[in-house]
């Protein structure tokens, strides 16, 4: 039946819709929120809103559990095209070689590498191709696992798996890499002390997130989607960090990358650094003037009509 596979895809939107569930701050466990903007992206009911304790503009509706687990399966690499088509390819090689020297440069060359949320593999084939002798990966999305594995050849060291209270790994990384991961995760801060105890004390975190703080005007309405649980500024990316084991050293910013506005963290295991004064969160009234003033609903080129769109050629789409 030829409307089979575009209606499948909007009829699984609509019924996961029904089945987000309301959410606590991810960063400070608050639920005491702000509302910002009622409808993602896709225009599933997110409630994006800003946290009365921590400042973290986050969901206040998403998922969990089985309704999380089949999004990322069924939903997400659909959504997302991946694996992208081979045309599109070497621009994640692209993005990934300038990572790896932008991160060689400031902190220099680490002889053992944990990439969480490893994706296409790019990353990790470039630190094996420089000579890293230590890499290990986690992805649990099956189609950019399956290019890791055996389009790039990098085998069972990218393990079919998230970051969990579980993980062990058979070396203590000295660097660890989270490229636009930590905004998807459900409790980031409890990763983050994972993390902490799992690599080298000597070593360093590389955090890449959206920054909300950026000119994101040119994505506008396509920067909310309900697989970024957390938006972050610097500030409450700071604050995370201090309190699950980090003290962040060095910040990056650029205009432009997977997001218009892209932060980049580098940051070290330090028991201490809960204890260091934190700057005041941003209000809530801040909060929803910096995502209004940005998102731009009904614009042709990257509000809701354009979703629509997008949305109904992903639906056309044939894998």
């Amino acid at each position: 039946m030829p409307f089979a596979q575009p209606l499948s895809l909007l009829s699984e939107l609509r019924a996961l819709d029904r089945q987000l569930v309301d959410l606590a701050c991810p960063a400070c466990g608050g639920n005491e929120s702000s509302p910002i903007w009622r409808r993602d992206r896709y225009l599933l009911r997110v409630e994006l809103s800003s946290c009365g304790s921590c400042g973290l503009i986050y969901l206040a509706r998403g998922l969990r559990g089985e309704a999380e687990a089949h999004f990322y399966q069924r939903l997400y690499p659909r959504l997302m095209r991946q694996p992208p088509a081979l045309g599109d390819l070497w621009q994640y090689r692209l993005i990934a070689g300038y990572r790896y020297s932008r991160i060689t440069a400031t902190v220099g060359i680490s002889e053992s590498v944990l990439d969480v949320g490893a994706g296409l593999g790019f990353f990790l084939d470039m630190c094996r191709a420089q000579g890293v002798q230590q890499w290990i990966g986690l992805e649990p999305g099956g189609p950019q696992r399956e290019h890791a594995v055996h389009a790039l050849g990098l085998g069972e060291r990218v393990l079919a798996a998230g970051l969990t209270d579980e993980t062990r790994l058979p070396f203590a990384p000295r660097l660890v890499t989270l490229f636009h991961v930590l905004e998807h995760l459900e409790a980031p801060g409890r990763a983050l002390r994972h993390l902490a105890q799992l690599m080298d004390p000597q070593g360093w975190l590389v955090l890449e997130v959206p920054d909300i703080e950026a000119d994101w005007r040119a994505m506008g309405l396509i920067q909310i989607h309900v697989s970024h649980r957390s938006y972050f500024t610097e500030g409450t990316l700071r604050a995370l960090l201090a309190r699950n084991g980090f003290r962040v050293d060095i910040v990056q910013r650029e205009p432009a990358g997977i997001y218009c506005g892209n932060l980049r963290v580098y940051a070290r295991p330090c028991a201490e650094a809960g204890e260091a004064a934190e700057a005041a969160p941003p209000s809530p009234e801040r909060n929803r003037d910096l995502v209004v003033s940005r998102i731009n609903p009904w614009s042709i080129r990257h509000g809701y009509p354009r979703m629509l769109m997008r949305l109904a050629r992903s639906a056309w789409a044939r894998r």
